[in-house]
């Protein structure tokens, strides 16, 4: 049996943040259609979400702040070595590679919302080369959602990381004897 210690890691506003945002692409991508009224105000609901996720990532507590899963190429770097030498850090926020992830899906997400709102503007009402770009960074976001699902459902199992877990009620839950990767250490 392993013992486990139980730490708070995900506040309720990056969780919220996190399945609204994944319930509304959704949305977007598969049900509605597209340039409807309802496609275009779950973008606009998206944007505002994404407006509060970037304010609490700087203001927020110590894992929603970008500054503390920020993938530096050294954190990178030294990450990507531990992984080719067989090893897998355990971090309580996001590893390196995650927080790129994280950043390819925000500018993705933020590409998306401003691509669609562009769409909408009378200077380019109709303009195919917006609505084609619009649906090449629409389809990269959910490229990469299917990419990090599954690399988050991959970590989870090689980790036992309750990555899972976490984004739904916060906590994860570690065992005693990993150690864990934190850069307030750095």
């Amino acid at each position: 049996m392993t013992n486990w210690t139980e730490t708070r890691v995900w506040d309720p506003v990056i969780r919220v943040f996190h399945w609204l945002t994944v319930t509304l692409c959704l949305l977007n991508f598969f049900v509605l259609e597209e340039g409807s009224r309802n496609h275009r105000y779950v973008g606009y609901a998206l944007g505002a979400l994404l407006l509060i996720r970037l304010l609490w990532g700087l203001v927020g507590p110590y894992y929603a702040r970008f500054g503390q899963w920020w993938p530096t190429p050294a954190r990178v770097r030294a990450y990507l070595r531990q992984l080719l030498q067989g090893r897998h850090p355990y971090y309580l926020g996001h590893n390196p590679a995650g927080a790129l992830m994280i950043w390819l899906l925000l500018l993705s997400l933020l590409g998306t919302i401003v691509t669609g709102w562009l769409t909408t503007w009378d200077a380019f009402w109709g303009e195919d080369w917006l609505e084609e770009l619009h649906g090449v960074i629409a389809n990269t976001l959910m490229a990469a959602v299917g990419v990090h699902a599954a690399v988050v459902i991959l970590t989870d199992r090689l980790t036992r990381s309750d990555l899972l877990r976490a984004m739904v009620l916060g906590k994860k839950r570690v065992p005693v004897h990993v150690q864990v990767e934190d850069p307030r250490n750095e």
